[in-house]
């Protein structure tokens, strides 16, 4: 006997306000149903049963085909805007968001790559401490850099942390 491949929910009152959250999100109650259970499902396995996305790895420096994606005047608009503020133009955007969305990988911006470099700079001031430390040896000055290092390390650690995180998140709405 074949398996019907469809669902039937009774919502009971909360149908309202699902049809009311789908219609704010621009899809139809069964496509965010669908949503839903792919989602669930495919951090596990992918509908078409790949292994879950979060194993997959895309070689950058491999031959890309060009696609075309058509888009309304105002989701393009969106997806301008979306752009602009992560410092990139639309079509880098678009392929971020599919790469975030295949890797589940952050996918940096201008903006986050430069808050990087930023970042990586204090980490060269930190081995830089870290030299005259170990040449010169002297307790008390040793332990006012060492203190000054411990600054500068935390600090480093939260800047990437942050801007990794904000980058996830922005990707994975």
């Amino acid at each position: 006997m074949a398996t019907r491949a469809r669902l039937c929910v009774d919502l009971g009152r909360a149908k309202s306000r699902w049809e009311a959250w789908c219609a704010l999100h621009g899809v139809t109650a069964a496509d965010g149903v669908r949503q839903l259970v792919h989602g669930v499902l495919g951090q596990d396995e992918s509908q078409d049963g790949v292994p879950g996305s979060g194993h997959l790895r895309l070689p950058v420096d491999r031959h890309r085909e060009r696609i075309e994606i058509r888009l309304t005047e105002e989701e393009l608009e969106v997806a301008r805007r979306h752009a602009l503020t992560g410092g990139m133009n639309v079509n880098r955007w678009l392929v971020a968001v599919i790469r975030a969305q295949l890797v589940h990988e952050p996918q940096l911006g201008e903006r986050e790559m430069r808050l990087l470099a930023d970042s990586n700079q204090h980490l060269a001031t930190i081995v830089t401490l870290l030299g005259r430390l170990q040449a010169h040896g002297i307790a008390h000055d040793a332990m006012l850099a060492l203190d000054d290092t411990r600054a500068v390390i935390d600090t480093h650690l939260r800047t990437v942390t942050q801007v990794l995180r904000a980058n996830l998140d922005r990707w994975s709405r």
